[in-house]
């Protein structure tokens, strides 16, 4: 057996506030988990709330799978558990109703998770979070409130050209439209666009969202393109019913027909590879410098992510998109 595993936070200079997290339980499991970015800026013991999540959910696992305890029979039992382990900690920090009341003060994030058997792995996503088998087959949930998100600023990153021809600047503006909306006052662009401009924004993601994805409700892509992430993408965590709804551990009920489930035999498998969101795409053989070498092509072709890996953030002056993280676990066969 060999295992590689890397992580890396978006600001390589402060590790302390990579918000990812790798478990790596030889013989047992292995995962990628990945905090949500804090919205509000609140820290819990020390942490940013994405980060503090992500440390739950790995402490949980570790202790739930590791050495000593029989494994569960069906992996999907440990989504009401660690549930409930994000709900004690709200219970302990006095924040369950508020967090019941507001997604936006949840510790939430997405879980990659292989749980290896003698005869067999099983395979759970929760969340954006991916699975390549062999190096042929990937699985990955993927959002379309992201791609609606990520249309959102690649409207923004046009429309700010004119007035913001410094990436930096771009990218800081293009972003708080993104988190705040099409409908917030144009005064805290900082005159880079005025409230027509900012609409016109707004009106070119919805229809070029629309076009791309046409199953989507008109009403809930301008709920989403208006409010942002900040005032509207909570709404459809964990929403079973709404095409933009999405799964995420945050310590209410997860959605569980947007979490994704199989058994893959042992007979036959040679690689699992666990990843995060940060990697916008796979490397081209196994292990960290593949996935690596893929990470670097893509920040020389597409730095910004507006391009083929068009995203809700960019690189910048040294800082990357996301933090990203990678296990890959290979079998000699």
């Amino acid at each position: 057996m060999r295992i590689e595993a890397f992580t890396e936070g978006r600001d390589p200079a402060r590790p302390e506030a990579n918000e990812d997290r790798v478990l790596v339980l030889p013989g047992r499991a292995y995962a990628a988990i990945d905090g949500v970015t804090s919205r509000l800026g609140t820290r819990y013991d020390g942490m940013l709330s994405g980060q503090y999540g992500a440390v739950l959910v790995r402490d949980a696992l570790e202790a739930r799978l590791g050495g000593g305890r029989a494994m569960p029979g069906d992996a999907r039992a440990l989504v009401a558990e660690l549930t409930a382990t994000i709900a004690a900690a709200y219970e302990r920090h006095g924040t369950l109703e508020l967090a019941r009341r507001d997604p936006n003060h949840r510790f939430a994030t997405t879980l990659a998770l292989v749980v290896e058997h003698p005869a067999e792995i099983e395979i759970l996503l929760v969340g954006d979070s991916g699975v390549r088998v062999d190096r042929a087959r990937d699985i990955r949930l993927d959002k379309d409130l992201d791609h609606v998100t990520a249309t959102l600023r690649q409207a923004a990153w046009r429309a700010l050209a004119p007035s913001c021809p410094e990436p930096a600047r771009r990218e800081a503006l293009a972003r708080r439209i993104v988190w705040h909306g099409a409908r917030q006052d144009a005064a805290a662009l900082e005159g880079a666009l005025d409230a027509a401009a900012l609409a016109s924004v707004g009106a070119e993601a919805v229809a070029l969202s629309l076009r791309a994805m046409p199953h989507l409700p008109r009403a809930e892509v301008e709920r989403l393109v208006g409010g942002g992430i900040l005032g509207a993408q909570g709404g459809f965590q964990n929403d079973p019913a709404s095409p933009l709804g999405y799964s995420c551990l945050d310590g209410f009920e997860v959605a569980m027909d947007r979490v994704y489930y199989e058994r893959v035999p042992r007979i036959g498998l040679s690689s699992v590879e666990i990843y995060t969101d940060g990697y916008f795409r796979p490397g081209d053989g196994f292990g960290v410098e593949a996935w690596e070498r893929a990470f670097a092509e893509v920040e020389r072709d597409d730095p910004h992510k507006i391009g083929a890996h068009a995203g809700v953030k960019g690189s910048i002056a040294g800082m990357h998109a996301d933090d990203r993280s990678y296990v890959g676990v290979r079998w000699d066969r």
